[in-house]
């Protein structure tokens, strides 16, 4: 589909939802930003097979969280790049997690499997829903995707907020992306 008609087709469709577009921060201030980075990485997730994971549990010096879902056009899209930067930057460098809201977790597992996506596959767990709808700005069961943070050292500080597809290789992004592997290697 051509690139133009496919924005305005996305924009119809978040419009008529309600979700918003454009790239934002995850909060009005940097404070409340924090706390609710902070409490995504406290919240426990559930894997396909039931098992509990919280983002702590993962050591590499990136973390990519992404809130993403099989039917969004944007999600899809963006998982090619995703990936291309996983393996440019290597398997010791960043750690990748697709969340994913309960509705439609099935037939987005199916995906997953389908497509032999190389990434953990988590669910949001119900004990940490509202850590985790507060953390992705969750109002009302509704929320924009996809919708990505890239947390970077040991502290796993929040370095990127962003709302809607992004091209992970894209030479500005990769850029930023090696200044903070530098950063916290």
């Amino acid at each position: 589909m051509h690139n133009g008609r496919q924005f305005m087709c996305r924009a119809a469709i978040a419009a008529l939802a309600g979700w918003p577009l454009a790239s934002r921060a995850m909060a009005a201030n940097p404070a409340d930003e924090g706390r609710q980075a902070a409490a995504l990485l406290r919240a426990e997730f559930v894997d396909a097979t039931g098992g509990l994971h919280r983002l702590s549990e993962l050591t590499r010096p990136l973390l990519l969280v992404d809130l993403w879902a099989a039917w969004c056009s944007g999600c899809i899209e963006e998982l090619p790049t995703i990936d291309r930067l996983a393996r440019q930057l290597g398997p010791e460098s960043i750690d990748v997690v697709l969340i994913r809201h309960e509705m439609n977790w099935q037939d987005d597992t199916v995906f997953a499997r389908k497509n032999r996506l190389p990434f953990r596959f988590w669910r949001l767990s119900p004990h940490s829903a509202v850590l985790t709808e507060a953390a992705f700005g969750m109002e009302s069961d509704r929320f924009g995707l996809p919708q990505s943070l890239v947390f970077a050292g040991r502290a796993r500080t929040l370095v990127q907020s962003e709302l809607g597809s992004q091209d992970w290789c894209a030479p500005p992004q990769l850029r930023r992306v090696r200044a903070w592997l530098a950063a916290a290697s």
